[in-house]
């Protein structure tokens, strides 16, 4: 039974960009039905932690399971929206086709999509609130937009699990605002959720799990056990001046 096996599972984790280490030796289990965190300073492997388990990049050593099942046959369960930096916004393509994407993997090659298809695709764009810009060149939409829209796809996929890399990067406050809600619906419908994230300030509001790393796994848990002092002073080497904003007692 699947449905008592963790969403995700990596167990030893080790991946290199020539003689050094992006990622060492890192375990941990991720249950189902949470919205998990990717904290850690900028080039601690946050994006490259989130790419090992997709298979974007080669693992020097270490096994990532999805339900049970290894990384490499489990492709159909994992959905992942990229930076909006890795992303050709001039792309001729509308809202509606990108989200369409998501669907590819379910349809056979030799059709068309079906009904059923563009009703789940209208289904994921009205979840992330951009059924009236379906019509839209992407590139015509503001970055918030342009992410739901990404976030979108990901659902029509109807994967289990979402991969996150920086969705509320360089959107204001409103916008990532209208994205947690996105994510906390889809939450809601049993899926597990990681998200890389920069802002430290959030983290403990916005997720259930955080996962604290830099090179190798810090701490994973409730933000309250992640969000430490002492944790945050060694990984950040000393660089936050202020900790009683993001920390618990």
């Amino acid at each position: 039974m699947t449905e008592s096996l963790p969403a995700i599972v990596v167990e030893n984790l080790t991946v290199s960009y020539g003689p050094k280490p992006a990622l060492l030796d890192i375990s941990l289990s991720i249950d189902k039905g949470l919205l998990v965190g990717v904290i850690g300073p900028n080039g601690a492997g946050k994006s490259t932690f989130v790419k090992a388990i997709l298979g974007f990049v080669r693992r020097d050593v270490g096994v990532v399971k999805i339900s049970g099942i290894p990384a490499e046959k489990a492709r159909g369960l994992v959905a992942y929206v990229p930076q909006r930096g890795s992303v050709d916004w001039d792309f001729p393509i509308q809202v509606k086709e990108v989200a369409m994407m998501g669907r590819y993997g379910a349809i056979p090659w030799y059709r068309n999509p079906g009904r059923q298809d563009w009703e789940i695709v209208e289904q994921s764009l009205d979840m992330v609130r951009m059924s009236e810009f379906k019509d839209r060149q992407i590139g015509q939409l503001s970055g918030g937009q342009q992410q739901r829209v990404f976030m979108a796809r990901a659902l029509a996929q109807g994967s289990e699990i979402l991969l996150l890399d920086e969705p509320f990067a360089g959107v204001d406050a409103a916008t990532e605002r209208a994205i947690l809600d996105v994510l906390e619906q889809a939450k809601k419908t049993g899926r597990t959720l990681v998200v890389v994230h920069h802002d430290l300030a959030t983290a403990a509001e916005y997720f259930d799990r955080l996962i604290l790393i830099k090179q190798r796994l810090y701490a994973y848990g409730p933000p309250e056990a992640v969000l430490r002092e002492d944790l945050l002073s060694e990984v950040y080497e000393g660089k936050l001046r202020i900790f009683s904003n993001i920390t618990r007692t």
